[in-house]
Order: C-alpha cells, then sequence, then structure tokens
C-alpha cells in the first residue's frame, strides 16, 4: 500500500511538472525570437517595401514586400518561417524564391523582430490571415502561394484551410506540438496540457488546394517520425517528398528538394 502511494505521489509530481512546463514554460521552449528596434533599418541585396499591419488582439505585425519588377507581379509567395530569428534572417530567402517568378511577402510574428503584442495560438493565427489578407489585395487568391517552414507550418496550413490560393508548400513540419514533445520525451504518458497545440493533423484533411510537403531523414529538430504523420491525411494528388540524409535548415544543399520545389511553383 505504501509502495502504491508512492508511485502516485510521484505520478503526481512529474504530472504537475510536465503540465507547468507545457502550459507555462512552452513559449520559452517553443519561440526563439531577435528583437530588433523600430527603428532598425534592414539591408538587403534587392529592392522591397516594409509594411505594418494591425492585427485582433493588439497585434502589430512587421513584413517585407519583395517584387521581381518595379510594380507588383502576378504571382507571390507568402512566407511563414521558423521559430528564430527575425526578418533581418529570414528575408533572405528572397534569393532563391524570387528567381522561381515570384513576389515575396513574409512577417515576423509577435515577438520576433519588430513585431508586438502579446503572444497565443489564436491571436497568431489571425496575425496569419491579416497577413494574407494584405497579399489579397494585390494579388488573385489563385496567385498566392502559402509557405510555411518548421514552426510557420501551422500558420500557412491555418491559412489554406480558410483562404483560398494557389497551393500550400510545407518544409520541415510538425504533426502537432503533442507528438513532437513526446517524440523527444518518447518515456512521458500523453497527459499534458498544451498551451500551443499547432494542430497540423487536423487542419491537412480539411485543405482542398494541392499540399506538397519536404522533409528530411536526419532531421533532429523535428524528427521524421513526426512529420510522416502528415503523410496519410494529405490527397492522392499531394505529394511528400523525403530528402534522404536532410537535417532541418540544409535541404537547399539538395538538388532532389531545389528540382521538386521548382517543378511545382513553375
Amino acid at each position: 500500500m505504501t509502495f502504491t502511494l508512492y508511485l502516485l505521489f510521484l505520478f503526481l509530481v512529474l504530472l504537475l511538472i510536465g503540465n507547468i512546463s507545457t502550459l507555462l514554460f512552452q513559449d520559452y521552449f517553443i519561440f526563439r525570437p531577435e528583437k530588433l528596434e523600430e527603428g532598425y533599418a534592414y539591408e538587403f541585396l534587392h529592392p522591397f517595401e516594409e509594411h505594418w499591419v494591425e492585427t485582433p488582439g493588439g497585434g502589430r505585425i512587421n513584413l517585407l514586400w519583395f517584387r521581381r519588377g518595379e510594380g507588383a507581379g502576378e504571382r507571390v509567395i507568402v512566407y511563414h518561417h521558423g521559430n528564430m530569428g527575425s526578418l533581418k534572417r529570414w528575408g533572405h530567402v528572397y534569393y532563391h524564391l524570387l528567381e522561381l517568378g515570384y513576389d515575396l511577402i513574409i512577417y515576423d510574428y509577435r515577438g520576433f523582430g519588430k513585431s508586438t503584442g502579446p503572444r497565443d495560438e489564436h491571436r497568431m493565427q489571425q496575425d496569419a490571415l491579416a497577413v494574407y489578407a494584405f497579399a489579397e489585395r494585390r494579388y488573385q487568391a489563385q496567385n498566392i502561394v502559402l509557405y510555411g517552414r518548421s514552426l510557420g507550418s501551422h500558420f500557412a496550413a491555418f491559412v489554406a484551410r480558410n483562404r483560398p490560393c494557389r497551393m500550400l508548400i510545407l518544409e520541415t513540419p510538425f504533426s502537432n506540438m503533442r507528438d513532437l514533445f513526446h517524440a523527444y520525451f518518447p518515456f512521458l504518458p500523453r497527459v499534458f496540457r498544451f498551451k500551443y497545440a499547432f494542430d497540423n493533423k487536423a487542419l491537412l484533411p480539411e485543405i482542398e488546394v494541392p499540399i506538397h510537403i519536404f522533409h528530411g531523414t536526419k532531421d533532429l529538430v523535428v524528427p521524421y517520425k513526426v512529420a510522416i504523420k502528415l503523410k496519410p491525411l494529405i490527397k492522392k494528388t499531394d505529394t511528400f517528398t523525403t530528402i534522404e540524409d536532410g537535417r532541418h535548415g540544409d535541404l537547399l544543399f539538395f538538388d532532389r528538394f531545389n528540382d521538386q520545389r521548382k517543378n511545382i511553383l513553375l
């Protein structure tokens, strides 16, 4: 009886510690922003415009708009970046995307770069819709490609589920936060609550536009076994491209990734 009570007490302690981590400290584990002063001047070799979007829940979202020419082009990629850094770093993706014939709109999440506002899952989803609205005022919906990398996979998928677009591209996505957590800690019971669910498994079956997913087999940030859970949920006409030996941040160094992405976008 005493041993049973001891195990019960230990379980309750672990449950408490786990929920503190997944509810109170999840922001720290997920978000690794670089904050910039509002007056910071971005420097890129290609011309760009900087814009601000006011969003629900007190959000003030900073975005960059890269165009291939002087006016708005026919097609645009709306890019949702990963969980680290700021537009100071992520803005450089223009180099690879503009050459594929697309303009680029890319933004920082709340607390990243110059963007501000209290952060939670719902507010961040609304921010993504507001950035989409910025794009839709300038491009036809059928010419908007939604692109999500890592953390950004959730926001790109959320917008694709709720707004018309040409296609959805996900690079190194995850199924949801619960699966990702237990990939790191497989020995823990699935009894914890999460402040951020970021449930891509629930979104993808409801997305009607083409979905194209890329993931590397040696990804240590989002293990391949977490991403592959999305494959059964996409349509038969969608694609899941496995990059052998690909890691979380180096898919650009693989011809298979570049060739397949180019074929999809052109």
